[in-house]
This record gives structure tokens, sequence and C-alpha cells, in this order.
């Protein structure tokens, strides 16, 4: 049920969005809203909860939501795609010349990997602009990094202690495997990043980073909420 109201609450804000402005989205009047960017084994989903609770019972339009997979379902729908179609972008691969050829012949379901990016792209820029949500990793730090009423979060934390955190998850992986797929996944997120700011991303434009080996998830979206109060950007 809940699914089914978030999905409902991201079409309706994107079918606002496209009859609102023709405005490009960096030039209109920014709506508050947050993206976070985080290091594998970092609580990104309780931070993200912890901040929609503490905005809903402070605002009086509750309308705060977290975004994460949705983009996903999202992305498939206006594609008309099963979302495990879509898994490859957000592991930063592209296809190869051979695979766009393949794919065009043999279904005439087949989107291009460029539109499938732009597609995300898009999802991620409407959703945003219209604010009040919280949208966890997806690239969206350098899709919206110039946007008006941005607040751009990183999480991080030692290698050791989010090992650590991993292995507490994924009590039937070794150290050696949980070590390698920590390594992978921090080395993913980096390169999808990279990849829809269209160079090498500048780490230091986050409004701010948490140290989560230093603070639990509900001090953390305390401490997010206390900057975004100093920016001004609630």
């Amino acid at each position: 049920m809940a699914d089914n109201i978030l999905l409902e609450y991201m079409q309706k804000r994107f079918k606002n969005l496209n009859e609102s402005s023709s405005k490009p989205l960096s030039e209109q009047k920014g709506k508050p809203f947050i993206t976070i960017s985080r290091q594998y084994g970092c609580p990104s989903k309780e931070i993200a909860d912890h901040l929609q609770q503490i905005q809903n019972k402070s605002s009086n339009d509750s309308g705060w939501h977290v975004i994460n997979k949705e983009i996903i379902e999202q992305s498939a729908k206006e594609l008309d795609l099963k979302p495990q179609k879509l898994q490859y972008v957000f592991d930063a691969q592209q296809k190869s010349v051979m695979d766009e050829v393949i794919g065009a012949l043999s279904t005439r379901y087949y989107k291009s990997d460029r539109k499938i990016r732009k597609t995300i792209r898009e999802i991620i820029e409407n959703l945003s602009s219209q604010g009040h949500v919280i949208i966890i990793g997806r690239g969206g730090v350098a899709i919206t990094n110039d946007f008006p009423g941005s607040f751009h979060v990183r999480l991080y934390a030692t290698e050791r202690w989010r090992l650590r955190e991993v292995m507490k998850k994924h009590p039937e992986m070794s150290e050696a495997d949980a070590y390698r797929k920590l390594r992978y996944i921090d080395k993913k997120r980096t390169d999808l990043i990279n990849h829809f700011s269209g160079r090498k991303f500048d780490f230091n434009r986050f409004d701010i980073q948490v140290n989560c080996e230093m603070f639990d998830p509900e001090q953390a979206a305390h401490i997010i909420i206390h900057a975004m109060n100093m920016k001004q950007t609630i």
C-alpha cells in the first residue's frame, strides 16, 4: 500500500512539473530536497527515514518522501521495460556496440543506452525540482548539484567500521568476500556519480559530510537538519 502511494506521488509530481514551466530546471525557483550519497556500509536508509520523520513532524505539509529503488521502477514504467533491464545503469556499466545492435534486432521493447540514462536523469530532475524528497544514491548529487533548494549529503566511515557493518548484515560472508564487495560497490557508486556528472566529480561539492562511525542514524539526521537550517534550505 505504501509503495502504491509513493508511486502515485511520483507520477503526480512528474506530471505537474511537465505542465508547470518551460524554464531549465536549474533556473526554476527551488523547493527543498536532499540527496544522500554514501560509502557502502553506511546506514543511508535509516538516516533518510529519520530525516523524513523529523521533517514531517516539524513542517506543515507533512509531504516528505524517501526515494531509492522507486527511481528504477518509475524509469522502467516510462520506458515500458522491466526494472531488471535498467539495473546495469546503476551498476555504472554501459552497453557495448554489439549489445546495442543485438538488442535492437531482438526485441521491439529495445531502448538505447542513451534513452535509458536520459529518462533516469529526467525523473530525478523532475522529482527533485518538485521538492520535499530525499533521494538515496542513483547519481542524484551529480544530476542536481546546482539546483536551487538542493542539499547534498555524503555519508562516510572508516573501512574497518564499514566492513563490520557489512558482515553484521551478511553473516554468511567471509571477511575477505565482504571486503571485496565493499571495495567493488564503493567504486561502482563513484563511477555512477562520475558518469552523470560527465566528468570526474568533485567530492568537495557536498554541503555536508557525516561520519557514520561517530554518529548514530538519528544523530546524523539531526545534524543534517541543523545544517539545512543554517543554510536556510528549509
